[in-house]
């Protein structure tokens, strides 16, 4: 009996309270109306331009990612061609106009690839900017390196202090 009685009052609260906030919520809804809009909340799904800044921001990060797969590429690959002493073999899956500009460097132009980092190499390969002493991304004719000296002169002055009178300590 208790229970019954309790529940009776349980609901005639419930129905008073949701009586009081849809009489709160009636300016709101009626000024919204006036204006052309809904109180509702927004739809369920994304809305169109959503949707498609979603997919663009997709499509960036992910022509981010091949341009930074490619500098590293381009980076492995002039390590390679340094330690063969020799313009190595070009990656097929790269663009070709990479696989025909690559092979034609100079071991200079290899050089100074190698000591660049990862942003500047992209860039220079998506022909934002160029690095100094590598010619831009174009088809170059295949370039055969000259061996390099195994062993090198010393130089004049470590040889006047070598064998001259030692300083005074």
């Amino acid at each position: 009996m208790l229970r019954s009685i309790l529940s009776a009052i349980g609901a005639a609260l419930k129905g008073a309270f949701l009586f009081v906030w849809e009489a709160l919520r009636l300016p709101g809804r009626l000024f919204a109306g006036l204006l052309g809009g809904a109180a509702d909340g927004p739809p369920a799904g994304d809305s169109p331009l959503v949707s498609d800044l979603k997919s663009e921001l997709a499509e960036r990060k992910s022509l981010a990612d091949n341009h930074d797969k490619i500098a590293r590429s381009v980076l492995a690959w002039a390590a390679d061609s340094i330690i063969d002493d020799r313009p190595a073999p070009v990656p097929t899956w790269l663009p070709r106009e990479l696989k025909n500009w690559l092979p034609g460097l100079t071991r200079n132009e290899v050089e100074t690839l190698i000591s660049a980092d990862n942003q500047a190499v992209s860039a220079h390969v998506r022909r934002i900017y160029l690095l100094k002493g590598v010619r831009k991304v174009q088809p170059l004719e295949p370039a055969e390196w000259a061996p390099e000296p195994v062993s090198v002169e010393p130089a004049p002055e470590f040889l006047r202090y070598a064998t001259g009178p030692r300083p005074a300590a």
